[in-house]
């Protein structure tokens, strides 16, 4: 047994509190080396008497037996479901390998032999101890979040209304090489007139990037975080907006930009003209007062020069955004009220945080506090793209932006050198599985791209069979699925700003056969309970083939050039023909999937 891959880590995803009364206990060994484990398991203040001695309940009760859950290709993670109607618990491991046996405690990992003194297992002080499930400390996401269909709107690139006047671009004259010079028009009269559409689809929360006033494209340079963007109209189009979403059954997020404002922001101007005399001066972090030691152009903006290195803390080394100091209470204060604003007077549901890595988690729990004053069922997202726990221990955010499960179909789907084999993307979502607590993955915010990444579309090589693959995969996962606009019609471009094409409105140059796909999915993410369960189980994963159940229905998606047939035992009914599926070989098209409901 390779003692050095045992490893558990308490109040962590390892060890936590998934309701007032339940734990969720995870052990991590070394792959195939556990043939069964056992939990030993008590409140440590719970003895009783036996034959005039004190015993502890944890050594008078049966030992727990643990469920290999998954495996990551290195380790194998066993998971127990532990009642804690006392609200306590100590507990420690016994792993049970071929040969030898071990106990694993918090201080002591010891090989069991019949020479071991019973009494050694059972002493608390080498326990790991959950001291108590305190109910302000659970997990208290919204419940609404784990059944929404989400769609990403940018919204200069959506659909142009006239009501909003301006001189743009034709609509669409650019299909590719777009930039984030180019103004199409597209406004928040324009969206309102498409939620007919978002509701056909079946979409029940749209995620908005930015729609305060900047000067760019994509609005990530906010000037007044308390106006709506002159382009994009005007507040009161916002809250038609907003009702008009919700008497649809729609959620409402917007992006809250709070790691950098933009170079024209009022505050930052000031800190421009009076240097260390600006009451703003502390709220960004300056070197000195020659801090603009750069040219600056007719239009007074920064002449961009990435060689140069600038006298501030910016957004990346981009001079157009500098970088807020969030400790500084001018700039707590400005920015919580923003925050609560608009979700006190506007009504919306959720916020969406840009940069939330790079931003303290001291200002992200008072942040917290705050909206949640405002609407106690308000959604909380950040943009991480890497391991987020530290930002989902319940005091900060609800859910990430779910890059991890991004890469993973990337790097099965995507044809290039070194791509993933269908077990290496099996264990890629398992240790993203065990990464994460339960009542965390199902409100995650599960996507395939965004505004800042290339189209789904593009990254297949133009393979809608793939897409589908994709975004079923998505969709019958743990978590909120979100479509990235015009995903759903065949929508292409590269690398951002090129992703960030006009939606196309022409339905002769739509693909609405991806459309009646997208739909279809939807549906059936709404009807079956299954496709939103967060465990599944493994039945294949071989030859660029995988297939996982989910309760009581199958999925199997198939990365090949050409049609697969399969084994799988049981008796199975096809989801989407209703036919019965004949006992034995299951066949496949190339780049197809099936769904399959196993019948009793």
């Amino acid at each position: 047994m390779n003692k050095a891959a045992i490893n558990h880590i308490p109040k962590s995803p390892m060890a936590y509190a998934f309701d007032s009364e339940h734990l969720h206990i995870l052990l991590q060994v070394g792959i195939g080396d556990a043939l069964k484990v056992e939990l030993i398991a008590g409140d440590p203040f719970d003895y009783k008497v036996i034959n005039g001695v004190y015993v502890w309940n944890g050594r008078a009760n049966p030992l727990l037996p643990m469920e290999k859950a998954y495996d990551d290709g290195l380790h194998d993670f066993w998971f127990i479901d532990l009642h804690a109607e006392s609200k306590r618990r100590k507990y420690a491991f016994l792993i049970h390998g071929k040969d030898e046996t071990y106990f694993y405690g918090c201080r002591q990992l010891f090989k069991v032999t019949n020479e071991t003194n019973p009494d050694s297992l059972y002493v608390l002080f080498d326990y790991f101890n959950f001291p108590y499930i305190n109910d302000e400390d659970l997990i208290s996401s919204p419940k609404w979040t784990e059944n929404t269909i989400w769609y990403q709107v940018f919204p200069e690139r959506f659909h142009r209304s006239e009501k909003v006047p301006g001189q743009f671009l034709p609509w669409g004259s650019i299909e590719s090489g777009i930039t984030n010079h180019d103004f199409f028009g597209g406004n928040l009269p324009g969206i309102i007139e498409k939620l007919p559409y978002l509701q056909d689809l079946g979409i029940t929360g749209i995620y908005f990037t930015p729609i305060f006033e900047a000067t760019s494209t994509h609005k990530y340079d906010t000037i007044d975080y308390f106006s709506i963007d002159h382009q994009f109209g005007t507040n009161e189009d916002f809250r038609v907006l907003v009702d008009g979403c919700h008497k649809l059954g729609m959620k409402v997020m917007l992006d809250a930009v709070f790691n950098h404002c933009g170079w024209f922001h009022p505050f930052f101007q000031d800190v421009i003209k009076k240097k260390k005399k600006s009451k703003y001066w502390d709220c960004f972090y300056i070197e000195d007062e020659n801090f603009i030691d750069f040219e600056i152009d007719k239009d007074n903006r920064p002449v961009i020069d990435f060689s140069h290195h600038y006298k501030f803390r910016t957004f990346a080394t981009t001079p157009m955004m500098p970088k807020w100091n969030v400790s500084n209470p001018l700039v707590e204060e400005y920015l919580l009220r923003v925050a609560t604003y608009w979700v006190s007077e506007y009504h919306i549901d959720g916020w969406r945080l840009d940069v939330s890595d790079e931003v303290s988690h001291g200002f992200w729990r008072k942040f917290q506090k705050a909206v949640r004053q405002a609407n106690p069922e308000i959604y909380i997202v950040g943009e991480n793209w890497d391991d987020a726990n530290a930002w989902l221990r319940g005091d900060q955010f609800d859910a990430v932006m779910n890059y991890r499960l991004a890469y993973s179909l990337w790097n099965f789907l995507e044809d290039k050198p070194g791509k993933s084999t269908a077990l290496e993307f099996t264990q890629a979502i398992n240790s993203l599985l065990v990464r994460y607590q339960k009542n965390v993955t199902s409100h995650m915010f599960n996507l395939v791209g965004s505004h800042d990444t290339p189209r789904i579309m593009t990254r297949l090589d133009r393979n809608k069979r793939l897409v589908k693959l994709a975004y079923l995969f998505i969709f019958s996962f743990g978590g909120s699925p979100a479509i990235f606009y015009g995903d759903e019609i065949g929508l292409e471009g590269k690398h951002d700003p090129d992703c960030r094409r006009c939606m196309i409105w022409d339905e002769k140059r739509q693909d609405r056969e991806l459309l009646a796909f997208f739909k279809q999915l939807i549906s059936l993410r709404k009807i079956f309970e299954d496709f939103r369960k967060v465990d599944l189980r493994w039945l294949i994963a071989e030859d660029n083939v995988v297939a996982y159940q989910k309760g009581k229905l199958v999925f199997i998606l198939n990365d090949n050039p050409n049609s697969k047939r399969i084994n799988l035992s049981g008796n199975f009914m096809d989801l989407i023909t209703k036919a019965k599926v004949p006992v034995g070989e299951i066949s496949v098209e190339e780049y197809g999937y099936r769904i399959l409901v196993k019948q009793e």
